[in-house]
Order: C-alpha cells, then sequence, then structure tokens
C-alpha cells in the first residue's frame, strides 16, 4: 500500500502522487521548443518530485534528459568545481549508454563537451538542481558558457536547458549583469483544491477510509497547497490521529493535529520558514502585527529574499505570508513572552473559570469579553505595553488573555489568518462547538462596518450561527457604546469594544458585575 510521502521525491509506485499533468504540459512544451529555462520554487514544494516525473515524460518524446545536482559545491574553488562537474555529467550519460572522452576542467572544456561531434544524434536535456550551490568564482563563465551554446544549437547537442532553484536567475547573476538573459522563467505553484482532493481521493480509494468533506477544505484552507505541509498534515492524521480505519477522518481528528503542528511538530517545512523569518525579524514584526498593507517590490531585499524562500509572497499587490499555517506558528513565534500577566487575570479569590460556562455548559463568550474588558481597565496602558510591538500588542494580550482560561476548561485556542490586512481571528473549539472571534483596530467607521461584513461572510463559510468582534480603539469613550448585539446577513454579532487611551495611571475599581461572579 502506497503512502503519503514527507521526504525526498514522489515515486508514484510507493507514494500518494500528484501528477500535475498541467504543469508537466507546460515543461514538455518548452523542452520541445528547445528553450533554456529556470523552474523556481521554495523548498519542500515539490520540485523534484515534478522533474522526476518530467525526465519520464521527456524519455518518451524521444529526448536524453540528464539530471545533475550542485548542492554542497558551493565553497569548492573552480578547479575542483570543474572535477566535480565532470563526474557527474559522466556519470549520467554512462546511464544512457554515452560515453565521453575529453573532460571538464574550464569553461572551454564544458563547451566542447556539448559538441555534437561528441554527442552525435543525442538531444540533450540537462537539469540542474540547486543551481545556487554553483560557487560564485564560476557562476558568470558557466553562465556566458551556456549562453554560446544556446545561441549555436546546431553545433550542440544541448537541446534544452532546466535550472533548478529557489531563486530567479536575475538574482543570481544580478551583478554580473545578466549574462543568462536567454532563459525564461517558470514558477512552479502550490496545490490547487482541487489537486488536494485528488491526493486524498488517492487514500481514499486505496484504504476505503475517507476524509469528511470539511477536514478536506482545512487541510488545502491551513496549507494554501503547500505539497510538503499537505502531505506531512495527511500522514500525521492516518498514522496517529484516525487509525481506524472504519472511521471517516473528522474534524476531531483535523483540531489536535493542527495545534500538535503549531506547537509542538519538528516539521521540516515550519522549521525552515521560521529559520528564515528569524533572520528578517524586524519587517517580519512590520508585516505580521501593523495593519495597513505593505506594497511589494522583488527590489526589496528584505521581501525578495523571504518571497524566493517561501516565507512571503504577493496578495493583491501586497506582501504577506499566504500559507495560514506558516502565518500561525510565526505569529507564536515572534509574539513576546508574557512574564507574569497572567496573575492580572483573576479579580479575586471567588474567581472560577466556570463563571464563564452557560446554563446548557457552553461557553459564555461575551461573559469572557466582559472580562477582558475588566481586565484592559485594571491594567491599563500596561497590558499594551510590548517593545517594538505596540501595533500588534492588543493581539497578544487578548489571545494570552482567552488561551489562560479556554485552557483551563480544557477547550483548545487557535489564531485563526484570513487574508485581509489588519485581522488576526480567534477560533475557540470547546466541547465540539466553534467559536470565532475577530478583531480589528479602529480605523474609521466605514473600516468598523466593514469588518463586521468580513465577519458574517466568514461565519457563512464556516458554518457558524454568530460570531464575536472585538475592535481596538483609542478614539472611543465610555460615553460611547462599548457592546452591540445585531443580526447581520442571518448571522448573530456581538462587537465589543475595547478602550486601549488610558489616563495615567489607570486604577480603575473592578465593575460590581464582576465581583459578584461566582
Amino acid at each position: 500500500m502506497r503512502e503519503f510521502n514527507t521526504s525526498g521525491p514522489c515515486d508514484p509506485t510507493l507514494h500518494y502522487t500528484v501528477m500535475r499533468e498541467k504543469m508537466l504540459a507546460i515543461g514538455r512544451q518548452k523542452v520541445a521548443k528547445g528553450r533554456y529555462f529556470t523552474l523556481f520554487a521554495p523548498r519542500q514544494s515539490g520540485k523534484t518530485t515534478y522533474f522526476h516525473l518530467l525526465l519520464e515524460e521527456l524519455k518518451h518524446d524521444g529526448f536524453t534528459p540528464i539530471w545533475i545536482s550542485f548542492e554542497n559545491l558551493k565553497t569548492l574553488a573552480p578547479k575542483r568545481f570543474y572535477e566535480a562537474l565532470n563526474y557527474k555529467l559522466q556519470g549520467e550519460l554512462a546511464e544512457h549508454q554515452l560515453e565521453i572522452v575529453p573532460s571538464i576542467g574550464d569553461p572551454f572544456d564544458l563547451e566542447l563537451f556539448f559538441h555534437r561531434h561528441q554527442l552525435k544524434s543525442a538531444s540533450i536535456v540537462l537539469i540542474i538542481d540547486e543551481f545556487e550551490g554553483i560557487p560564485d568564482e564560476v557562476l558568470s563563465e558557466v553562465m556566458h558558457t551556456f549562453r554560446q551554446i544556446y545561441h549555436q544549437k546546431k553545433k550542440y547537442a544541448l537541446h534544452s536547458l532546466i535550472l533548478v532553484g529557489v531563486s530567479t536567475i536575475a538574482d543570481l547573476v544580478l551583478s554580473s549583469a545578466s549574462p543568462f538573459n536567454i532563459a525564461e522563467e517558470f514558477q512552479l505553484p502550490y496545490f490547487t483544491f482541487e489537486e488536494v482532493y485528488e491526493l486524498i481521493q488517492q487514500y481514499i480509494k486505496e484504504t476505503g477510509q475517507p476524509f469528511t468533506e470539511e477536514v478536506i477544505k482545512a487541510i488545502y484552507h491551513n496549507t494554501h497547497g503547500q505539497p510538503g505541509l499537505v502531505c506531512a498534515l495527511c500522514l500525521y492524521l492516518v498514522t496517529e490521529m484516525a487509525t481506524d480505519r472504519s472511521q471517516p477522518v473528522s474534524m476531531s481528528h483535523f483540531y489536535p493535529t493542527l495545534k500538535y503542528f503549531i506547537t509542538q511538530k519538528r516539521d521540516k517545512n515550519i522549521t525552515n520558514i521560521v529559520q528564515k523569518a528569524r533572520e528578517k525579524p524586524l519587517f517580519m514584526l512590520k508585516l505580521l502585527f501593523q495593519t495597513e498593507p505593505i506594497p511589494f517590490s522583488i527590489y526589496d531585499h528584505d521581501m525578495s529574499w523571504l518571497a524566493a524562500n517561501g516565507v512571503v509572497d504577493v496578495l493583491a499587490g501586497a506582501v504577506d505570508v499566504l500559507v495560514p499555517l506558516y502565518k500561525k506558528v510565526l505569529v507564536t513565534v515572534f509574539s513576546p513572552i508574557i512574564n507574569g500577566e497572567t496573575r492580572y487575570y483573576i479579580t479575586s479569590i471567588h474567581d472560577t473559570v466556570t463563571q464563564y460556562l452557560t446554563a446548557e455548559g457552553g461557553l459564555d463568550v461575551n461573559a469572557l469579553l466582559e472580562a477582558y474588558r475588566a481586565y484592559v481597565r485594571r491594567r491599563g496602558g500596561q497590558a499594551f505595553d510590548t517593545e517594538h510591538l505596540r501595533e500588534g500588542a492588543w493581539h497578544y494580550s487578548l489571545d494570552g488573555f482567552l488561551y489562560f482560561f479556554i485552557e483551563q476548561l480544557g477547550g483548545q485556542t487557535f489564531v485563526e489568518v484570513p487574508s485581509g490586512r489588519g485581522r488576526i481571528d480567534i477560533l475557540i473549539r470547546y466541547q465540539a462547538q466553534s467559536y470565532l472571534i475577530e478583531t480589528k483596530r479602529f480605523v474609521n467607521n466605514t473600516y468598523f462596518k466593514q469588518g463586521k461584513g468580513q465577519l458574517a461572510a466568514y461565519l457563512q463559510s464556516e458554518g457558524l450561527a454568530e460570531g464575536y468582534y472585538v475592535v481596538f480603539s483609542d478614539i472611543h469613550t465610555d460615553q460611547d457604546t462599548l457592546y452591540n448585539e445585531e443580526m447581520i446577513d442571518g448571522k448573530r454579532i456581538y462587537t465589543h469594544i475595547i478602550l486601549t487611551h488610558f489616563e495615567p495611571p489607570s486604577r480603575l475599581p473592578v465593575p460590581e458585575a464582576l465581583k459578584n461572579r461566582s
């Protein structure tokens, strides 16, 4: 039986594999036309699987495809690099019963290597993986050599060249006047929803264990189709959570899986993203926690570098973290540690967490948010005072407060990150029920009302009847209406406005309503 693969390229005989026929057709078409092109995508996004599948297709098309990698060659001296290149090329050609007598010792030897009198009727397609691993000292001369071959293709057996990596060639050769300007760029996208569905259907067909439609949508929503993450979530779900194959994989399996990946799982995809993001901390803090969109520019060094490494991408002209699971982890990573703040959450010795439950045993979110407003009043500006992070401090504050009580009740909280800037939602799971809280900063009344409509639409997509709208405002005062309940597009919206402007020091008394809770 096949399995979900989380390491190395997928083999369709061993692994559930998305064949990506449309993408393969594009690659075959470019090769048929003799193009030299780059195939780039972030790590763990399916590049290796793609070009291994492409290699098999090209064999059927009558080409001689060979694959080599420049991984771990970056520090080699030029002489050693050419020795390594010769060894790799000779070994690949031998697999096709082709042998080249002259060895490669310099750029001219590389040109002679692919001359037609050496390879006769062979039509070579050369794929170089991890092209970023080429030593800087030889980059320009190797690129010029390939360009020379391209411009006189009739003399050479190198029909097509594919350079594979996480960066564009323009990024690599910017300092050497882009000698490889004959190359086209081909970016490999993440899986579509249909491809994620197709992948999971392969498992269902072989095992008989279904996934609910809700779980399939949740996998796609949280991964944005990132192939490595899709396979990792599926593998954990079927091997660790839903081990009884007579039962479907449901959201009761998915929610703890999601939390595990956010807080505990040492997943190589997530670890790589966190490591890359930590190399640009100031930019990431600005991106994650300010409310205004940041226009994307490929010429901005931080944006370009983070995009090449799969941390960010372009959404409606702005830079953003497009993979929600990555964003949830990064919000956690860059959130400040709250030292001793929880001691201010309890207002008296008579407080119990059960006071936030309804008579029916559900969660009384409105009561929790009332308690949070009282907490903010007691703490004043200190509740939002985090060094360098004032724009996002209210997100931390509310999330930390809710987490404290929900965990004691045995529930779970998840940071939700729908597209749309200035918006970090909180999903609470308690007793198999979902409660959604949307947070915003008050900018103006138009923006305020738009947020309600967005929440109603999100509730519709999640199949929820009601939701909670928490708006942080340094404009409202105690004379304004700070709580409201209304129906919008058939959804009940509870609005809580939290004041964030205080007269220092803030020593307001605890409201009587909270004192009397038992």
